[in-house]
């Protein structure tokens, strides 16, 4: 297996001392390597997951083709983190979309959920949804660790996701385009928000309290896609 430790993230503002420190490992590089699985490690040499190779090249894919069909391209990256999220963000004024490792776990190697997901935050991008009237800006800077696939002192302005309801409807209408596009099941988004329903029990998890599911949403979402796939 391939390990891969790549770069360290640390909060300018925080101070790196006081821990808020993230991993972040560029999908476009590690998929490029050969081997069955994937180590993701820290620098300690803690394997901190596991993932086949042919799952990271699907995701990957996904994220290609959706970004394609969408005309808004970015770079792609797992970040640690054990709660499931996703983001969005401006590296050196090019779009990153990224998700954490707890989101890796708890979609479990589906692809059609990845691409659902990918999907919806590539639909925020799409619709205009991020502006400049929702970009914080937040210090970061990467450490020089080799492999990393980036420059040392990276600046990062991350995305402050807080949609209000009607965007993301919006952004749930459009990324079922993509996922009929390019032949992922649009059903994925479903069985995606079950799951975020299911560990949503007195949990306020980072990607819940920006993208809330509920089961209204589900309705409205299964109304959309009987809609799209009668109409084609």
């Amino acid at each position: 297996m391939k390990k891969f430790i790549f770069a360290i993230l640390c909060l300018i503002s925080a101070g790196c001392a006081m821990g808020q420190s993230k991993l972040y490992w560029r999908v476009k590089d590690m998929v490029l390597l050969q081997g069955p699985a994937l180590d993701l490690a820290n620098p300690s040499q803690k394997i901190l997951i596991t993932v086949p190779t042919k799952t990271m090249q699907e995701i990957m894919l996904a994220h290609l083709r959706i970004s394609r069909t969408a005309g808004m391209p970015s770079e792609f990256y797992i970040v640690d983190g054990e709660e499931p999220n996703a983001f969005a963000g401006i590296v050196n004024g090019q779009r990153v979309t990224a998700i954490s490792l707890g989101m890796v776990k708890l979609i479990n190697g589906d692809i059609h959920e990845y691409a659902a997901l990918i999907g919806h935050e590539v639909a925020h991008w799409a619709n205009g949804h991020v502006d400049t009237g929702r970009i914080r800006s937040v210090g970061l800077s990467a450490a020089g660790v080799p492999a990393a696939g980036l420059i040392s002192g990276l600046g990062v302005d991350l995305i402050d996701s807080s949609f209000d309801r009607d965007q993301e409807r919006e952004a749930d209408a459009q990324s079922i385009d993509y996922l009929i596009a390019n032949n992922y099941n649009p059903w994925a988004a479903i069985r995606l928000h079950e799951k975020f329903l299911k560990i949503d029990r007195g949990l306020r998890l980072p990607f819940l309290s920006s993208h809330p599911s509920s089961e209204e949403r589900m309705q409205n979402l299964k109304a959309v896609i009987a809609a799209k796939q009668s109409s084609q």
